[in-house]
């Protein structure tokens, strides 16, 4: 392991986060480096602070999550610039496929990366890459001065450079949550620009109506062999897709056994949920 990221004794070496460029005109390595998965978390209470801390703290990527979260245009601001000098990958989470204002707001502010949920179709997709990409990819609008293109430094030669590496460097995660993203997922996977198929366990076991078949048992629903397929059927289609593999879960323990599975990239938690159960956890042994 290389300075720059702490040991986390907790994790097996599989999952211990990887050393990424700190330095924002090197990019970020849109793949982990060795074995194992890139570990994230969600930040979702829009807190510049909070953002910081965790891009920091070793992790491999941090999603601020615009579509959740009390993510403002100024607060997202605030957050990418907080952690724009950080090793963590940063993606944001916009609100879908057709916010394409929340799309271009990410990355002119300097975001890696932007994550788009409510997928169901490859045109939902397609429409998403297209706003991520500048033309002839795409149709996304040229702005300067933006802090997306500072990091190639300032001026019309500054922004010439950003703008023949954008297309290239731009990361597109498209979520896999829906009943019906999941029946055409070899079409959605397949759409060129897709860098990443995330799955979102909880509201894929909601479309197939699995909280009311285990009768509101959410746990059990997310330990479910139901939902368990989908997370095989996420990783194989990735494979054969040749794109990254993502998806969220909740603790130590699931994440080592996504990892497990082929995952590239394992969010394990959200700032809040962080901060409440560690709260809950010192509250319940102290009284």
């Amino acid at each position: 392991m290389q300075s720059g990221h702490r040991t986390y004794t907790s994790l097996t070496p599989a999952l211990v986060p990887r050393q990424r460029a700190a330095a924002r005109g090197q990019g970020r390595d849109a793949t982990t480096t060795g074995a194992g998965a890139g570990l994230g978390i969600f930040v979702c209470s829009g807190s510049p602070a909070i953002a910081e801390a965790f891009a920091v703290s070793g992790l491999d990527w941090i999603c601020v999550d615009a579509q959740h979260g009390a993510v403002s245009y100024n607060v997202l601001h605030d957050m990418l610039a907080a952690t724009s000098g950080t090793p963590a990958k940063r993606i944001v989470r916009v609100g879908g496929p057709d916010d394409r204002f929340g799309i271009q707001q990410a990355l002119d502010l300097g975001a890696d990366g932007v994550m788009i949920p409510l997928v169901y179709t490859r045109a939902d997709a397609e429409r998403a890459v297209s706003y991520c990409k500048y033309p002839p990819a795409g149709q996304r609008s040229v702005a300067y001065p933006v802090r997306a293109v500072y990091r190639k430094g300032v001026g019309v030669p500054a922004l010439a450079r950003y703008l023949e590496d954008a297309n290239d460097e731009t990361e597109v995660w498209v979520q896999i949550e829906t009943k019906e993203s999941f029946e055409s997922i070899d079409d959605i996977v397949s759409v060129p620009g897709v860098a990443c198929a995330f799955l979102g366990p909880a509201d894929m076991g909601f479309a197939h109506g699995l909280h009311v078949e285990m009768k509101y048992d959410l746990p059990g629903m997310l330990s479910s062999p139901q939902i368990e397929r989908f997370y095989t059927g996420v990783v194989a289609a990735c494979r054969r897709a040749g794109i990254k593999a993502g998806a969220f879960c909740l603790g130590k323990e699931r994440a080592r056994q996504v990892a497990a599975l082929g995952y590239e990239w394992v969010g394990f938690d959200s700032d809040l949920n962080a901060a409440i159960s560690y709260a809950q956890g010192v509250v319940q042994e102290l009284r």
